[in-house]
């Protein structure tokens, strides 16, 4: 499969889908879902308060959105240890500098920096499956507004009361 990993409608705002293959997508999102039950809930392999913390903030974020389910608890998990390992890295990092010197005097790199550098790729790449762009949550913003004005809709609600 090549190309950009594929997000769910709901970010994709006003993308070049047609109206039927935006009503395809989202049957079949809707169909693959599956349960957002456990998803809400901090997994139990998760023991540091830290790793605690940040995935409940990770997640009590992300519930208005309302495209989290109990399938995403892994990648959540794993941004949470991207996270921790970016921040143990950077700090790390401020404490050494990012140049060392050997015990003859030789410069190298700080291993830091590319442990840092490889988290961050982590974090980035399921920064976008899960919605955490800046540019996501503006989508995430948007639908929840055109949602919210639909349901307002005096002529949407007065035919919705007609059936």
């Amino acid at each position: 499969m090549a190309g950009r990993p594929a997000k769910p409608v709901a970010l994709c705002g006003d993308s070049k889908l047609t109206k039927a293959e935006k009503q395809a997508r989202e049957e079949a999102e809707k169909k693959y879902k599956g349960v957002g039950k456990l998803v809400y809930r901090c997994p139990s392999d998760l023991v540091t308060k830290r790793e605690k913390d940040l995935y409940k903030f990770i997640v009590k974020h992300l519930k208005s959105s309302g495209i989290l389910n109990d399938l995403d608890i892994e990648i959540i998990k794993s941004t949470v240890f991207c996270i921790i390992s970016m921040n143990d890295a950077n700090e790390f990092i401020r404490k050494h500098n990012t140049v060392l010197t050997d015990e003859n005097g030789k410069f190298y790199k700080n291993p830091a920096v590319n442990i840092y550098k490889d988290f961050h790729a982590m974090y980035l790449s399921n920064s976008i499956r899960l919605g955490l762009s800046p540019a996501d949550r503006a989508k995430l913003s948007v639908i929840d507004i055109k949602n919210k004005q639909l349901e307002e809709d005096p002529l949407l609600k007065a035919l919705k009361n007609r059936r």
